[in-house]
Protein backbone atom coordinates (compact mmCIF):
# COMPACT_ATOMS: atom_id res chain seq x y z
CA UNK A 1 0.00 0.00 0.00
CA UNK A 2 1.27 3.45 -0.93
CA UNK A 3 1.77 5.82 1.97
CA UNK A 4 -0.59 8.37 0.40
CA UNK A 5 -3.10 7.98 -2.40
CA UNK A 6 -5.45 10.79 -3.31
CA UNK A 7 -8.53 8.61 -3.93
CA UNK A 8 -8.17 6.82 -0.60
CA UNK A 9 -7.68 10.20 1.08
CA UNK A 10 -10.97 11.44 -0.41
CA UNK A 11 -12.78 8.28 0.65
CA UNK A 12 -11.43 8.63 4.18
CA UNK A 13 -12.49 12.29 4.29
CA UNK A 14 -15.93 11.29 3.01
CA UNK A 15 -16.15 8.67 5.77
CA UNK A 16 -15.33 11.33 8.38
CA UNK A 17 -18.05 13.63 7.05
CA UNK A 18 -20.69 10.87 6.84
CA UNK A 19 -20.02 9.63 10.37
CA UNK A 20 -20.20 13.19 11.74
CA UNK A 21 -23.06 14.54 9.62
CA UNK A 22 -25.63 14.69 12.44
CA UNK A 23 -23.19 16.47 14.72
CA UNK A 24 -22.24 18.86 11.91
CA UNK A 25 -25.90 19.78 11.27
CA UNK A 26 -26.69 20.25 14.95
CA UNK A 27 -23.61 22.38 15.60
CA UNK A 28 -24.18 24.51 12.48
CA UNK A 29 -27.74 25.32 13.54
CA UNK A 30 -26.48 26.12 17.04
CA UNK A 31 -23.87 28.48 15.57
CA UNK A 32 -26.49 30.26 13.47
CA UNK A 33 -28.67 30.79 16.54
CA UNK A 34 -25.74 31.92 18.71
CA UNK A 35 -24.33 34.35 16.13
CA UNK A 36 -27.78 35.81 15.46
CA UNK A 37 -28.57 36.30 19.15
CA UNK A 38 -25.21 37.99 19.77
CA UNK A 39 -25.67 40.43 16.89
CA UNK A 40 -29.22 41.25 17.92
CA UNK A 41 -28.13 41.70 21.53
CA UNK A 42 -25.54 44.33 20.67
CA UNK A 43 -27.92 46.16 18.35
CA UNK A 44 -30.61 46.11 21.01
CA UNK A 45 -28.15 47.26 23.67
CA UNK A 46 -27.06 50.25 21.60
CA UNK A 47 -30.67 50.97 20.60
CA UNK A 48 -31.49 51.58 24.27
CA UNK A 49 -29.37 54.73 24.15
CA UNK A 50 -29.18 55.73 20.48
CA UNK A 51 -30.01 54.53 16.97
CA UNK A 52 -28.13 51.40 15.89
CA UNK A 53 -25.05 52.35 13.92
CA UNK A 54 -21.48 51.30 13.23
CA UNK A 55 -20.67 50.72 16.90
CA UNK A 56 -23.36 48.09 17.38
CA UNK A 57 -22.47 46.22 14.18
CA UNK A 58 -18.74 46.35 14.97
CA UNK A 59 -19.23 45.06 18.53
CA UNK A 60 -21.45 42.20 17.40
CA UNK A 61 -19.11 41.16 14.62
CA UNK A 62 -16.04 41.29 16.86
CA UNK A 63 -17.78 39.01 19.35
CA UNK A 64 -18.89 36.66 16.56
CA UNK A 65 -15.36 36.44 15.11
CA UNK A 66 -13.88 35.84 18.56
CA UNK A 67 -16.27 32.96 19.16
CA UNK A 68 -15.58 31.60 15.66
CA UNK A 69 -11.81 31.58 16.36
CA UNK A 70 -12.26 29.88 19.74
CA UNK A 71 -14.50 27.23 18.22
CA UNK A 72 -11.94 26.66 15.45
CA UNK A 73 -9.36 25.92 18.15
CA UNK A 74 -11.84 23.67 19.95
CA UNK A 75 -12.50 21.58 16.84
CA UNK A 76 -8.79 21.49 16.02
CA UNK A 77 -8.18 19.94 19.44
CA UNK A 78 -10.85 17.37 18.58
CA UNK A 79 -8.84 15.85 15.74
CA UNK A 80 -9.18 12.50 17.55
CA UNK A 81 -12.83 13.10 18.37
CA UNK A 82 -13.75 9.99 16.41
CA UNK A 83 -11.20 7.84 18.28
CA UNK A 84 -11.95 8.52 21.95
CA UNK A 85 -13.41 5.13 22.80
CA UNK A 86 -11.97 1.69 22.16
CA UNK A 87 -14.72 0.91 19.65
CA UNK A 88 -14.07 4.14 17.72
CA UNK A 89 -10.33 3.49 17.62
CA UNK A 90 -10.98 -0.04 16.37
CA UNK A 91 -13.13 1.28 13.53
CA UNK A 92 -10.60 3.95 12.56
CA UNK A 93 -7.58 1.63 12.74
CA UNK A 94 -9.35 -0.91 10.52
CA UNK A 95 -10.02 1.60 7.75
CA UNK A 96 -8.32 0.54 4.47
CA UNK A 97 -6.09 3.61 4.39
CA UNK A 98 -2.59 4.55 5.49
CA UNK A 99 -1.84 6.61 8.60
CA UNK A 100 -1.01 9.61 6.41
CA UNK A 101 -4.36 9.41 4.65
CA UNK A 102 -6.25 9.04 7.93
CA UNK A 103 -4.38 11.94 9.54
CA UNK A 104 -4.71 14.39 6.64
CA UNK A 105 -8.34 13.44 6.08
CA UNK A 106 -9.13 14.14 9.72
CA UNK A 107 -7.06 17.32 9.59
CA UNK A 108 -8.97 18.50 6.52
CA UNK A 109 -12.22 17.77 8.34
CA UNK A 110 -11.41 19.79 11.47
CA UNK A 111 -9.48 22.61 9.73
CA UNK A 112 -11.43 23.04 6.48
CA UNK A 113 -14.89 21.46 6.66
CA UNK A 114 -15.76 22.66 10.17
CA UNK A 115 -14.45 26.25 9.71
CA UNK A 116 -16.42 26.48 6.44
CA UNK A 117 -19.55 25.50 8.35
CA UNK A 118 -18.79 28.13 11.00
CA UNK A 119 -18.29 30.80 8.32
CA UNK A 120 -21.52 29.72 6.59
CA UNK A 121 -23.36 29.93 9.92
CA UNK A 122 -21.97 33.44 10.50
CA UNK A 123 -23.07 34.59 7.04
CA UNK A 124 -26.57 33.11 7.46
CA UNK A 125 -26.92 34.69 10.91
CA UNK A 126 -25.80 38.07 9.52
CA UNK A 127 -28.32 37.90 6.67
CA UNK A 128 -31.08 36.98 9.13
CA UNK A 129 -30.08 39.91 11.35
CA UNK A 130 -30.27 42.27 8.38
CA UNK A 131 -33.75 40.91 7.56
CA UNK A 132 -34.92 41.43 11.14
CA UNK A 133 -33.52 44.98 11.11
CA UNK A 134 -35.37 45.65 7.85
CA UNK A 135 -38.65 44.39 9.32
CA UNK A 136 -38.15 46.57 12.41
CA UNK A 137 -37.55 49.62 10.25
CA UNK A 138 -33.94 50.34 11.21
CA UNK A 139 -32.23 52.98 9.12
CA UNK A 140 -28.70 51.57 9.45
CA UNK A 141 -28.52 48.10 7.85
CA UNK A 142 -25.11 46.79 6.77
CA UNK A 143 -23.56 43.40 6.27
CA UNK A 144 -20.87 44.09 8.87
CA UNK A 145 -18.04 41.75 7.96
CA UNK A 146 -16.87 43.94 5.06
CA UNK A 147 -17.18 46.98 7.31
CA UNK A 148 -14.92 45.34 9.89
CA UNK A 149 -12.23 44.46 7.37
CA UNK A 150 -12.34 47.81 5.57
CA UNK A 151 -11.55 49.57 8.83
CA UNK A 152 -8.31 47.66 9.28
CA UNK A 153 -9.38 45.63 12.28
CA UNK A 154 -6.77 42.99 11.54
CA UNK A 155 -3.43 42.76 9.77
CA UNK A 156 -4.07 39.95 7.27
CA UNK A 157 -0.62 38.39 7.32
CA UNK A 158 -0.12 38.57 11.07
CA UNK A 159 -3.64 37.27 11.68
CA UNK A 160 -3.18 34.30 9.33
CA UNK A 161 0.25 33.31 10.63
CA UNK A 162 -0.78 33.66 14.26
CA UNK A 163 -4.05 31.83 13.71
CA UNK A 164 -2.40 28.93 11.85
CA UNK A 165 0.23 28.60 14.56
CA UNK A 166 -2.45 28.53 17.27
CA UNK A 167 -4.45 25.97 15.30
CA UNK A 168 -1.37 23.75 14.93
CA UNK A 169 -0.86 23.92 18.71
CA UNK A 170 -4.40 22.70 19.33
CA UNK A 171 -4.01 19.96 16.74
CA UNK A 172 -0.89 18.81 18.58
CA UNK A 173 -2.72 19.01 21.90
CA UNK A 174 -5.61 17.04 20.45
CA UNK A 175 -3.28 14.23 19.41
CA UNK A 176 -1.26 14.34 22.64
CA UNK A 177 -3.97 14.53 25.32
CA UNK A 178 -6.59 11.82 25.69
CA UNK A 179 -9.00 13.67 27.99
CA UNK A 180 -10.11 17.28 27.66
CA UNK A 181 -7.51 18.18 24.98
CA UNK A 182 -8.87 21.71 24.52
CA UNK A 183 -8.49 22.60 28.20
CA UNK A 184 -5.13 20.91 28.66
CA UNK A 185 -3.73 22.53 25.53
CA UNK A 186 -4.70 25.95 26.87
CA UNK A 187 -3.18 25.22 30.28
CA UNK A 188 0.07 23.75 28.92
CA UNK A 189 0.48 26.55 26.35
CA UNK A 190 0.01 29.28 28.96
CA UNK A 191 2.43 27.53 31.30
CA UNK A 192 5.10 27.24 28.59
CA UNK A 193 4.65 30.87 27.54
CA UNK A 194 4.94 31.98 31.18
CA UNK A 195 8.19 30.06 31.68
CA UNK A 196 9.64 31.32 28.37
CA UNK A 197 8.68 34.89 29.30
CA UNK A 198 10.44 34.63 32.64
CA UNK A 199 13.57 33.18 31.04
CA UNK A 200 13.64 35.94 28.41
CA UNK A 201 13.25 38.66 31.04
CA UNK A 202 16.09 37.20 33.10
CA UNK A 203 18.36 36.94 30.03
CA UNK A 204 17.65 40.52 29.02
CA UNK A 205 18.31 41.84 32.51
CA UNK A 206 21.53 39.88 32.90
CA UNK A 207 23.08 40.28 29.45
CA UNK A 208 21.58 43.32 27.75
CA UNK A 209 22.99 46.71 28.86
CA UNK A 210 20.45 49.47 29.47
CA UNK A 211 20.27 51.46 26.23
CA UNK A 212 16.85 53.09 26.11
CA UNK A 213 17.62 55.27 23.08
CA UNK A 214 18.26 52.40 20.62
CA UNK A 215 15.69 52.40 17.81
CA UNK A 216 14.67 49.07 16.29
CA UNK A 217 12.70 48.87 13.05
CA UNK A 218 9.37 47.11 13.47
CA UNK A 219 9.57 45.26 10.14
CA UNK A 220 12.57 43.11 11.09
CA UNK A 221 11.18 41.54 14.29
CA UNK A 222 7.82 41.18 12.56
CA UNK A 223 9.44 39.23 9.72
CA UNK A 224 11.27 37.06 12.25
CA UNK A 225 7.97 36.43 13.99
CA UNK A 226 6.29 35.34 10.75
CA UNK A 227 9.18 33.00 9.94
CA UNK A 228 9.18 31.44 13.40
CA UNK A 229 5.39 31.03 13.36
CA UNK A 230 5.60 29.24 9.99
CA UNK A 231 8.44 26.97 11.14
CA UNK A 232 6.70 26.00 14.38
CA UNK A 233 3.39 25.49 12.57
CA UNK A 234 5.00 22.96 10.24
CA UNK A 235 6.83 21.34 13.17
CA UNK A 236 3.62 21.02 15.21
CA UNK A 237 1.80 19.36 12.32
CA UNK A 238 4.72 17.01 11.68
CA UNK A 239 4.88 16.03 15.36
CA UNK A 240 1.10 15.61 15.42
CA UNK A 241 1.35 13.17 12.52
CA UNK A 242 4.13 11.22 14.25
CA UNK A 243 2.02 10.90 17.41
CA UNK A 244 -1.05 10.00 15.35
CA UNK A 245 0.92 7.19 13.70
CA UNK A 246 1.59 5.71 17.15
CA UNK A 247 -2.12 5.53 17.98
CA UNK A 248 -2.97 2.09 19.38
CA UNK A 249 -6.12 0.29 20.43
CA UNK A 250 -5.28 0.52 24.15
CA UNK A 251 -4.06 3.99 25.04
CA UNK A 252 -2.51 5.57 28.11
CA UNK A 253 -5.05 7.08 30.51
CA UNK A 254 -3.99 10.68 29.91
CA UNK A 255 -1.69 10.78 26.88
CA UNK A 256 -1.76 9.23 23.41
CA UNK A 257 1.80 7.93 23.76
Amino acid sequence: MKNFEYNRFLQTLKWNIITEKKTMLTHTLAFVAAFLLIQLFYIGLVNMFQNPGPSSVMAGMLMNLSIACIMTYYYASGILGNARTKEQRTTMLMLPASNAEKFWARLAYVLIVIPLLIIAALIVATILRMGIQLLLGHDYIVFGLDFLMDNGGFGFLSTCSGHLFAVSLFVLGGVLFCKHPFIWTWVSTLAVLFVIGLIMILIIKLLAPPQPHIHVEVEFPRAIGYALATIFTVFNLWLSYRLFSRLQLVQHKWFNL
